[in-house]
């Protein structure tokens, strides 16, 4: 059975795989920071990875604090500023 069909990343592939990489993302993490980065919503979210609304909360509570930012707006602000070296990437074991 096929996946869901989704749009692309916003930024290349290459980038997204360093950042996620640099963030020290979980598999989880990352497919739900994707999932984010293509504009998805909690409930496809939930249904896609076959998790909780309680369960999707810790893990996106999680990513904020990794990437040290209060939503998902500012996630995505993030990722882009990072891919184009605006933003600098903690990696002290956050």
């Amino acid at each position: 059975m096929a996946g869901p069909i989704l749009p692309e990343l916003p930024l290349p592939e290459d980038k997204w795989n360093e950042i996620a990489q640099k963030l020290e993302l979980s598999p989880q993490h990352r497919r739900i920071a994707e999932y984010i980065l293509k504009n998805q919503c909690d409930k496809q979210i939930m249904s896609w990875l076959k998790i909780s609304k309680s369960t999707l909360r810790t893990h996106l509570d999680r990513i904020f604090l990794r990437c040290q930012v209060g939503d998902r707006l500012e996630l995505v602000l993030f990722i882009c500023a990072a891919s184009h070296g605006r933003v600098g990437i903690r990696t002290d074991g956050i």
